[in-house]
């Protein structure tokens, strides 16, 4: 009986067979893809490790700038566009000086009202240089040719506007020429 009973269990499993062959051809297939994907997927990280490579290099390049830049010190460099920035507000001023002493020698031989109104225009002249708009000249022309037939020197009120801002001051002017210029904005401080 035991012959019996086994051949109907062998019948199953021979017809199970290609059943069992198909599923493994399945398992095989999908393991081949999987595989390929991976592959694929290699493939891209691959890529952007290239890239991330070209990282490694500017972090190379970075650290030679930065030990070729080293002896450079900020805060001189800093005193120097400083110096720099006062040597030319330094020229600016004696510039203006030299062209209103060459003025004031031609003006010297006209009216005192031609000299009174060539004043006040160096002194609006300067003002304007020195970053002022709106610039008014508190004296009249008669008051400024008193002042310069007077002679010496002489501290003439101007009133100005700088970003917006109002300003009053003096203008000190020597024998007609611009000697020093002091405005300031009309409050102390903001209230």
């Amino acid at each position: 009986m035991s012959i019996l009973q086994a051949a109907p269990s062998s019948d199953w499993i021979f017809a199970s067979v290609p059943w069992l062959l198909g599923l493994c051809a399945l398992g095989a297939g999908a393991a081949a893809a999987g595989v390929w994907f991976l592959h694929a997927r290699l493939r891209e990280l691959a890529k952007y490790g290239e890239r991330l490579a070209a990282l490694e290099q500017i972090q190379a390049t970075l650290s030679r700038v930065a030990r070729e830049r080293e002896d450079l010190d900020l805060r001189r460099i800093e005193h120097v566009l400083i110096e720099l920035r006062d040597g030319q507000r330094r020229l600016e001023d004696t510039l203006l000086r030299a062209s209103q002493a060459g003025l004031h020698s031609d003006v010297g031989r006209t009216g005192a009202s031609a000299d009174a109104a060539g004043l006040s225009e160096r002194i609006v002249q300067r003002l304007i240089a020195h970053g002022f708009e709106h610039v008014q000249v508190v004296p009249t022309l008669e008051e400024l040719a008193r002042l310069f037939e007077a002679g010496g020197a002489h501290e003439v009120l101007v009133e100005a506007r700088r970003g917006g801002v109002h300003c009053k001051g003096r203008v000190l002017v020597r024998d007609g020429v611009v000697v020093d210029v002091e405005v300031k904005p009309a409050y102390s401080m903001f209230p």
